[in-house]
């Protein structure tokens, strides 16, 4: 089953177990589905509001993880700026991965590495991405 479709992303493994939000709340079924829909590589900037109530209230937590302990990101931010706080998220990460391109594209055109060619293919496949 694809699981980009509609039936076929409700195959795929929920990341949020329950919730202590309030009865008939519309927000957790939105949310399971972005669970079913990105897994452990969901990144959520969640403003201050109900959802950080029963997304982050100790001892429990509504997120799970998969079997290598991998699950997905949360975190609040308190003045309503989520959307700029998630954008930062956001920046951080494609940071993180320019300069990890930049690393392997160095790397390869070190001749002083000594690689498989099989490796250089595939970090080689990885810069085009």
């Amino acid at each position: 089953i694809d699981k980009t479709t509609i039936k076929g992303s409700q195959f795929q493994k929920p990341y949020l177990e329950f919730s202590g939000a309030c009865e008939g709340c519309g927000e957790t079924p939105h949310v399971k589905l972005l669970t079913q829909l990105f897994g452990e590589r969901l990144v959520i900037a969640n403003a201050t509001g109900c959802s950080s109530i029963w997304g982050a209230s100790n001892p429990s937590f509504p997120y799970t993880v998969n079997h290598k302990g991998e699950g997905p990101a949360w975190a609040n931010s308190l003045f309503e700026d989520n959307a700029e706080f998630g954008f930062g998220m956001r920046r951080a990460f494609q940071q993180r991965r320019d300069y990890l391109a930049l690393q392997v594209g160095e790397t390869l055109k070190d001749e002083s590495v000594k690689m498989s060619e099989k490796l250089q293919k595939l970090l080689s496949q990885y810069l085009v991405m």
